[in-house]
């Protein structure tokens, strides 16, 4: 997958999470529609994540993706 370049471009790559910029510029993103085990969650997957931009939080949502089973 080629890297996002803009905040819509990285909530159509990644449909289950709900991506915002904060009013302090930080990216964050929440899973919607399931909640995470306690084993889902010892095996590294996250509720939230942050990153300073784009491209960051399109790695760190390609990382989480890479953990699911």
């Amino acid at each position: 997958m080629s890297t996002p370049v803009i905040l819509q471009d990285l909530q159509a790559a990644f449909p289950g999470w709900c991506i915002w910029r904060s009013s302090a510029g930080r990216l964050w993103a929440t899973r919607t529609g399931r909640h995470l085990t306690d084993a889902e969650l010892d095996r590294g997957l996250c509720r939230t994540i942050d990153a300073d931009d784009v491209p960051e939080l399109a790695q760190h949502l390609r990382d989480q993706e890479g953990l699911e089973p």
